[in-house]
């Protein structure tokens, strides 16, 4: 065994991570959530389904794009 090998030096007064912003994007997923379901009970299907398939993508890549400090995956380079 190398007894040489390198730590991590961790500050023990670290404070936790600020994860106060995500119940905003609970709330707006599940917003979308609920129009998508009210659309399909009420069976409209239309231009307007197309903008809030449109609406949807955009609300999850901003999420992703918080999450992920707009940097791609190791395993996507």
């Amino acid at each position: 065994m190398n007894r040489d090998r390198k730590t991590i030096d961790h500050d023990p007064d670290e404070p936790p991570r600020d994860r106060t912003g995500n119940g905003l994007y609970w709330m707006a997923g599940i917003c979308v959530l609920l129009v998508w379901i009210g659309n399909l009970l009420a069976g409209k299907i239309d231009w307007g389904s197309v903008i809030l398939g449109a609406l949807t993508g955009g609300v999850f890549a901003i999420i992703m794009i918080e999450i992920t400090g707009n940097k791609a995956p190791k395993w996507m380079r």
